[in-house]
């Protein structure tokens, strides 16, 4: 969530990364449900059994690419609804090296920060952008690891313990990773963590003069 906050408040412009790289994202609902569903099913086993390993991801069998997410996430936060205070108009890039990476920093974070923190000073306001860049920075490297990276999960276990379920099992407790549409799924977390995390006033008025600033 503070990833996509600094991404799309128009703060974080560049991240290391690959964007045909997969972003291994589950809803926590899917982890749950399935977690009752293997209590329910390691009961039925012999105690002397040994315990199944059970990949609860969505990677391997419905990937959607760091690519597609970003693109989801500029249409919302530049299009449908923006954020009612951003620092700059939304965008964000992937570098693939380091030389890039500290050239797009310079350009796009440093320089911009630097700016606004004396234009912050001249007016008498306490200049903070620099330090927030700072704590960027620092989470953006943590967030780096997974944006380079994929994974590649067996889902064997988990495909068993779908098939013994009934169906009126699968409703009640649905941990299929197909059935979810990402296009629905991410627009919902994204306006949760406006409302939730940075308690946005979320009204219609609001959400037209947030438009309007960024046009």
């Amino acid at each position: 969530s503070s990833g996509i906050n600094a991404e799309y408040g128009g703060v974080l412009r560049i991240l290391e990364g690959d964007v045909t790289k997969v972003a291994d994202v589950i809803p926590i609902d899917h982890c749950v449900n399935m977690l009752i569903v293997v209590g329910w099913y390691t009961s039925t086993l012999p105690v002397e059994d040994k315990p199944l390993i059970y990949h609860c991801t969505s990677g391997t069998k419905h990937p959607f690419t760091w690519f597609k997410l970003g693109t989801l996430l500029l249409e919302f936060f530049s299009q449908q609804e923006p954020y009612n205070e951003v620092f700059r108009r939304p965008a964000v890039n992937f570098a693939t090296s380091k030389m890039e990476l500290a050239y797009w920093k310079l350009i796009s974070h440093t320089i911009p920060a630097y700016l606004a923190d004396g234009a912050a000073k001249v007016s008498g306001s306490k200049p903070v952008m620099r330090r927030a860049y700072d704590k960027v920075h620092k989470a953006s490297e943590t967030f780096t690891f997974f944006t380079k990276r994929e994974w590649t999960w067996t889902s064997e276990n988990c495909d068993m313990l779908w098939g013994l379920l009934s169906e009126v099992d699968k409703k009640l407790y649905n941990f299929d990773v197909m059935e979810i549409v990402w296009e629905q799924y991410y627009p919902n977390f994204f306006r949760g963590t406006k409302k939730y995390l940075l308690k946005e006033d979320m009204s219609e008025d609001k959400l037209v003069l947030a438009k309007q600033r960024q046009m």
